[in-house]
This record gives C-alpha cells, structure tokens and sequence, in this order.
C-alpha cells in the first residue's frame, strides 16, 4: 500500500510518501510526484493523508446516539466556532470519544476539490482521504496535555499535543508559546500537566508556575501513525458525501468475495455440463455401433442404410400381425428363396405387411430368371421385376414381392 503526505496547494512538487508490505511494515519511502509514482507503482493501493495545516479536528457535544444523526446535527454543532460560510466547508463526523462527545474534521470545499482533481489527474483512485492529525488519536496522556516534536516530515518544524478533552493537533515550533498558553488557561489547575519530550519550558516562555511537568510516557512514532492509516476503515476519511462516488473504493469491490464464489459456481456447472455432454456423446456413439452390428448379426445379407429405420419398418410389421400375411411371415418366405445358395446378395430391401421390395445384386440374369420362378412358385406370392442392370459386377435387380390371395 502507498501512503501519501498531500501538500496545502496540489500542483506538481515532490510529496511525502511511504510505501508498506502485506504485514504493514514499511519497506520504502521518499518524495516524488504522484504521476511518477503511478508509472513506479501502478499496481498499489493509495491511501492520502490531508495536511494538518488545511484540516481542523473538533470534538463536539451532540445529544444523540446514532451515528447518521450525529452527521445531520454537526453543522448546528459547529456553526458559532466555524469563521467560514458553512457552503463553503466540507464537514465529517467522526466517532463519539470517551467523555461522550463526537470527533469532527473540517476543512475547505475547494481543498477537498484541489486534492480529488490531483489525484485524479495522475491516475489514482483513492481508497481514504484521512487527516493527519487523527492518526494520533491513540497518544492520550493522563492529564493535561502531552507535547512533542512532530514525527512527520513538513517544510517548517512543528510539534504534536495531544489532549485528553480535545483531538491531536500539529503547531508550528515558532507558535508553540503562545499556543499553549492559550490551551492552559482554558484548563482547570489540577489539569494543567504538560507531558514534555524534546522541548525545555523556558524556551516556550513558559514557567513551573504555569503548569506541572512530566516527563513523556510514550513517545509518538512515524510507523505507528502509518500502522493506524492502513486499518481497514478509518472514521474520519474525508472521502464522504459528494465526495464518496468516485474515488472512494467502488461498491462492487465489498461484493468481491461473493462474485469469486459465484464464479468459481459457474466454471463447476460448466465443467460438470461439459463432463455429462461428453459422457452422453460417448453412450450415443456406443448405442449406435451396438446398433449397426445387431443389424449386421440379424440380417447379414441386407444393405445397412438406415438400421433403426429399417428395424422399425420390421418391428411394425410384426407387431400389426401374426398371421400369415404379417410381414414377419412374408419377408420369411422371400428371404428363404432369395438366399438359397451363395450366388447372390441383397443390397437393399423395404418391408410392409403386404409387400417386399428388394434389390440384388446376382451374377447374371439366370440366377435372377431361377429366383423368379421359385417366388412366382411360392405358395400366394407373386412376384414383379422392376427393372435390371447389368454391369462389370454382373446383374443389378429390383424385385417387388406381394402376397396374393390363398
């Protein structure tokens, strides 16, 4: 993941950035534009942090409970401490604090704007846009106020107070003094504690009978404030409302893990169709060879064109009738003529219940005159030539065989 400092005004200088591996630890840093890191890194995520200098963290008292209410009152909440139209403003709620009050960020529309359009001009679709300050909203000291020197890199010195009643805060060094003068008076006596680490009193102008010093229990540290940006939703991403399309991280991402199951679904129904069509194609080739060597076993003699066909035409015939003028019983009688001896075959032949129609192929016309003359001899047959080739393979003959009356 890629974790970016913006700068106040976006434009084409170098900015701060850390990039982290899969277990959150940092692996490498520097300063490079955002369109080279997008040629750099095309395929990390990029998470923004907005400058503590152009967003303003508040905590406010809001008499309600839910979060969405808590959203809807906080510009009212807000309106008497805000020096600006409230349009021209872009308003968070964040998560109530242990003393039951809501967090808050604010900072410029046009900010929020400049930054989105920045972004959007290299080619980056953030996943968070999160103030800077809020990263440090874990460093709470027992009392009173905890300074010291901003683990972040800036352009002029500045220092981190975090506060048990107010969220963290970025000073700039030169403005240190007067800043927490101005916090101290607002606290009660038992309160004013300063946790101090890399700062003397008197260079803050200020004295031990302005406040009680302690020294700093725990020290605020650059990769813990990346560790807190990378968590998978943070509460104060600026990247709300009108600015939530877009760059936020799109809708149908939370629906990854049921697309990847209804995917990997699909491709086992299509396998498991596939698998059944090839095993159906397999039987149906199996059938239809099982099929044309019955035909041959049944009827050795006969031309194989189409054998269910001819098997039905069979079937039917038998099945219509048992009498002797069935078609078992007429096929019978002229087979048993036409296949006397081995010196003709049948090529063809086409069975009803009333007729036979067959075509021979015979070494020469007195074999076809001898197997006329027995069916002519049959007991009710009567026989018709409908026509007679010869050629190099000898006599080629259609007969047509019906049964008379007894």
């Amino acid at each position: 993941m890629l974790i970016v400092l913006l700068p106040d005004t976006p434009g084409p200088a170098d900015l701060h950035w850390w990039r982290t591996g899969r277990d959150g630890r940092l692996e490498e840093s520097g300063q490079d534009s955002l369109a080279q890191l997008r040629s750099r890194f095309p395929a990390e995520r990029l998470r923004a942090l907005a400058p503590a200098t152009a967003v303003n963290l508040y905590r406010v008292a809001i008499p309600v409970r839910r979060a969405a209410a808590a959203r809807a009152a906080l510009p009212f909440a807000l309106e008497d401490q805000l020096g600006q139209e409230l349009e021209e403003l872009h308003l968070v709620a964040g998560p109530p604090r242990a003393d039951g009050r809501f967090a808050a960020a604010v900072t410029e529309q046009c900010h929020m704007a400049a930054w989105i359009e920045h972004c959007q001009d290299a080619g980056w679709r953030l996943e968070a846009l999160l103030p800077q300050a809020s990263l440090h909203d874990d460093m709470l000291p027992e009392a009173g106020l905890s300074v010291q020197p901003s683990p972040w890199p800036a352009a002029a010195d500045q220092a981190l107070i975090t506060s048990v009643d107010q969220e963290p805060v970025l000073v700039e060094t030169g403005m240190l003094g007067f800043w927490l003068k101005q916090r101290l008076a607002q606290l009660d006596e038992t309160q004013r504690v300063l946790e101090l680490s890399g700062y003397q009193l008197a260079e803050l102008g200020l004295s031990e009978a302005d406040c009680e010093v302690r020294p700093l229990a725990r020290p605020a540290t650059l990769e813990a404030a990346l560790a807190r940006c990378q968590q998978p939703a943070r509460a104060l991403n600026l990247l709300v409302g009108p600015y939530a399309n877009g760059m936020a991280t799109p809708p149908w991402r939370k629906l990854r893990p049921v697309m990847v199951a209804a995917g990997v679904l699909l491709v086992v129904l299509v396998g498991q169709l596939a698998l059944e069509g090839a095993i159906l194609s397999g039987e149906r080739e199996r059938l239809l060879t099982e099929i044309d060597q019955l035909f041959d076993r049944t009827l050795p003699n006969s031309r194989r064109v189409d054998p269910v066909t001819q098997f039905q035409q069979a079937l039917a015939g038998e099945a219509g009738t048992s009498s002797l003028n069935g078609t078992g019983s007429l096929l019978y009688d002229v087979l048993a003529v036409v296949g006397e001896g081995e010196t003709g075959r049948i090529r063809q032949f086409r069975a009803t219940p009333t007729e036979v129609e067959l075509e021979l192929q015979l070494p020469s016309f007195a074999e076809l005159e001898g197997i006329r003359s027995q069916l002519a001899a049959g007991a009710g047959l009567s026989e018709t030539l409908q026509g007679a080739d010869s050629g190099a393979d000898g006599v080629t003959a259609r007969l047509r065989v019906q049964r008379g009356e007894l």
